[in-house]
């Protein structure tokens, strides 16, 4: 796994953009708190979110419950955000697995 940012996630995390909320959200395990208040907010979560907040981990720029790394963090974490995941994500979270 890469040990830095891209320039699109750099500028991201400066100007603290959607991109980068997002992902911090993710990492927070406040995805769902986000839809409850705002239920205009329905967004699914993407892979590019998902590949955001794994590269902001690996360059400890945030930590969450979700270690990328461990296959029951990250079957604990599918289960409790089922609702927010489509089937290219739960591919993208397994694919170090299979």
């Amino acid at each position: 796994m890469r040990q830095t940012l891209t320039p699109f996630e750099l500028r991201a995390v400066i100007k603290q953009t959607a991109a980068y909320r997002n992902a911090r959200a993710i990492l927070a395990g406040e995805w769902a708190a986000r839809a409850e208040e705002n239920p205009l907010f329905q967004a699914p979560i993407t892979v590019a979110d998902l590949t955001f907040a794994r590269d902001l981990q690996a360059v400890d720029l945030a930590a969450g419950g979700l270690d990328f790394n461990d296959y029951g963090s990250v079957q604990k974490w599918i289960a409790a955000n089922r609702q927010s995941l489509t089937a290219d994500d739960v591919a993208w979270l397994h694919q170090d697995f299979d």
